[in-house]
């Protein structure tokens, strides 16, 4: 049968039809199923999810959207913003975590007055109208938060979240109505800083009006919110473990995970099976602060996620076929620094601007970078003014705004330290500050020492001028002494000494001082034996002293570098007793750290006192001997009883070698020599020189250095073993 002309035509248009039926819609090419990445929270175990985009990265796999709880949130923040795993290992890895998550400062960074004061005091808190009042967490995130915001630098202008690369968000908790708070505008840090707060760990972060903490208590494992964005397709990336089984409930701290694990199990189990591929990575002995573990972590990760593998490239494969439908993410431009303009200051009460500017150091306006205001903001929290000092950065024209977001301390405050050696026994020392009492920038601090050598001093100081302060103090000690003959004790007495002094302090860079004063002195002892008479040093005296000091040492105690030095030049006089002429006195201590390797250091040190006069009153000789600091002529020792030596001059010459066996755990070799001497003329005589060494093992406690030292010197007939704990207290 043949076809005419028409026909034809009819079918051809059929076959047509039906070709173009059998197509693929395009409409629905325009609409790719949209991928979102869910990361939980874990603490340490969140790592994980780096190990895991870095073999997503690998598939090419698309991701519209990324949404995560606490460190899922940290993570989830960076990879929106379009950073690499590669470039987020990285940061990982050089992270000082120890400094990030104590609000650690490193000591060249703290005042000059404040770095005294962490060598005496363990513990402070403040004394309000309603009594005491403890922190709301053991770290205020001073430390974190600075450091989220240099990491989230490139989105600084950023305020709605979903303007970011891969639109984002991140969950909260509101600690007063128990309810999850989804955190999808603002500044992204502050955001990231909430999202993480963990109650006692981290104080609670004021946000939106809501006091939020850790959003893993309420939701952990966010894919509902992720499906709510737009999300068609779930990849979940969970490092929270299973609840414990019956027997392994046998700690108190596995129970108390168990009951916060519980809270939240029905969302986790709800939120996991809205996955459309759930990836569980687990580090065997990784625990929520085990971020020495990052890389294994991380390694982890990548490894459980290549498990998937199949999956997901097989996804990705399928995504990538929409016709011009999957576009490379533009990561945010990398921002090294900004021109701030204006600069200004929140939560400023007692504390002045012009102070906060002084201890910030920096130029401005000028261009800087995350490092240097990082470093500024640190400078003004090592002034021990303020329980958080944070910021942000705004736009404006030709420039940013730099807000200097800081939270003052209470005004007054109480500081406690404890000591305790096999000489004197246990001291107590309490220390209350009480600030701007009579005028803005003044603060009066009492110091009590309670032990067998007890010290009171009352101090009041006013900021004068840029870095001048001014003040007056007043100051009584009560201290046992001794006198040797052959390296025998055969006196003992009392010496007592009040001082009042008027002074002008300077500091620099927070590493120097220098002190002016002038002190009136009523000093006098008694002996502890009644058949002894002694001359009478009892007298009113009239000094005038300068000082200059020196310390950046990178801590204390064991310091592997920086140097501490003292010298001190005091002109002493009395008005009363015609027995005491005028007299010079030069005191000197200098101490350097230099590492030697990871684990040793060599500490090289020389300590002098001089005391030129006709007569040298009694608290003005030099005495050698103990390896403590109980008042200010007392030069330490290794291998010599506590002021076993007297003199008008001495000089020491000493080394240790310290040597780090574990963490927190030292041996130190101590090794000295001195020659202490009445005149120069005995200078060369060989019964005016001494040596002596020791070992010591430490431990660098929270409470300060537990000591055990055995030592010996060339004038002792047996060891002496010398135990301290805690730090000194003078």
């Amino acid at each position: 049968m043949r076809f005419r002309t028409p026909y034809k035509r009819r079918i051809i248009i059929l076959l047509l039809a039906c070709f173009f039926a059998l197509l693929p819609d395009l409409s629905s090419a325009q609409s790719r199923p949209k991928v979102a990445l869910v990361l939980s929270g874990g603490g340490a175990a969140g790592l994980a999810h780096i190990g895991v985009i870095r073999v997503l990265e690998e598939v090419g796999m698309p991701v519209d959207y990324v949404a995560g709880t606490s460190m899922g949130s940290i993570v989830g923040a960076m990879y929106a913003m379009g950073m690499n795993s590669h470039e987020m290992k990285q940061l990982v890895l050089e992270m000082d975590w120890e400094s990030v998550l104590t609000d650690a400062v490193p000591r060249s960074d703290l005042s000059f007055e404040y770095k005294g004061e962490l060598e005496k005091y363990f513990y402070d808190f403040p004394i309000t109208k309603e009594g005491v009042h403890l922190p709301a967490g053991l770290v205020a995130g001073t430390n974190i938060t600075n450091m989220l915001a240099g990491l989230t630098w490139p989105a600084y202008n950023i305020r709605n979240f979903n303007q970011l690369p891969r639109p984002y968000l991140c969950i909260g908790a509101d600690i007063v109505k128990g309810e999850q708070v989804i955190l999808s505008t603002g500044v992204l840090h502050d955001a990231l800083r909430a999202s993480m707060a963990i109650p006692t760990a981290f104080t609670p972060v004021e946000l939106h009006g809501k006091l939020l903490v850790d959003g893993g208590f309420i939701n952990n494992f966010p894919a509902e919110e992720a499906k709510n964005m737009g999300a068609d397709i779930i990849i979940g990336v969970d490092v929270q473990r299973d609840l414990y089984e019956k027997n392994e409930l046998k700690s108190v701290v596995s129970i108390m995970k168990q009951i916060s694990s519980l809270t939240r199990e029905d969302v986790n189990i709800r939120n996991r099976e809205l996955c459309d591929i759930l990836i569980r990575p687990r580090t065997p002995g990784a625990s929520t602060m085990s971020f020495g573990m990052a890389d294994e972590i991380m390694r982890d990760g990548e490894r459980i996620a290549r498990g998937h593998f199949s999956e997901l490239k097989k996804l990705a494969d399928q995504l990538n076929r929409y016709p011009g439908q999957t576009k490379p993410v533009q990561p945010l431009p990398k921002v090294d620094s900004v021109y701030v303009k204006e600069m200004v200051f929140t939560g400023l009460e007692h504390v002045s601007p012009d102070y906060v500017k002084l201890k910030m150091n920096l130029p401005f306006p000028a261009w800087l970078t995350p490092k240097d205001i990082y470093r500024a903001l640190q400078r003004v929290y090592g002034t021990n003014e303020f329980v958080k000092v944070t910021y942000q950065l705004d736009p404006v024209i030709d420039g940013v705004r730099l807000t200097v977001r800081t939270e003052e301390k209470e005004q007054n405050l109480v500081h406690i330290g404890a000591h305790f050696d096999n000489l004197f026994n246990a001291s107590l020392l309490a220390r209350a500050n009480f600030k701007n009492t009579w005028k803005k920038g003044d603060q009066l601090s009492i110091d009590l020492n309670l032990g067998e050598n007890p010290h009171l001093r009352s101090s009041y100081y006013f900021l004068f001028k840029d870095k001048n302060q001014y003040g007056l103090a007043a100051e009584f000690n009560r201290i046992y002494a001794y006198d040797y003959l052959d390296g025998r004790r055969i006196r003992s007495y009392i010496y007592r000494d009040l001082l009042v002094e008027f002074l002008l302090r300077t500091t620099w860079r927070e590493i120097y001082a220098s002190d002016f004063g002038i002190q009136s002195e009523l000093a006098w002892f008694s002996p502890n034996v009644s058949d002894w008479e002694i001359d009478a040093f009892n007298s009113r005296m009239i000094n005038i002293y300068g000082q200059l000091r020196l310390d950046n040492f990178n801590r204390v105690p064991y310091p592997t570098s920086g140097q501490k030095a003292e010298l001190t030049v005091r002109g002493v006089n009395s008005f009363i007793s015609g027995k005491i002429h005028p007299a010079l006195i030069l005191d000197m201590r200098y101490r350097q750290a230099i590492p030697l390797s990871e684990k040793f250091s060599l500490q090289p040190s020389l300590m002098a006192g001089f005391a030129f006069g006709d007569t040298i009153p009694y608290p003005y000789r030099t005495y050698l001997g103990g390896l403590g600091y109980y008042h200010k002529s007392l030069i330490p020792f290794v291998g010599s009883e506590y002021m076993e030596r007297a003199s008008n001059h001495a000089i020491v010459l000493r080394t240790d070698l310290q040597y780090r066996f574990r963490n927190n755990h030292y041996f130190t070799l101590k090794c000295n020599v001195a020659k202490a001497f009445d005149s120069f003329d005995k200078f060369l005589d060989p019964k005016t020189s001494l040596a002596g060494m020791g070992l010591t093992y430490g431990y660098s406690s929270p409470v300060g250095p537990l000591e055990l030292t055995l030592m010996g010197s060339t004038g002792s007939k047996k060891p002496i073993i010398f135990i301290n704990l805690g730090y000194w207290i003078r």
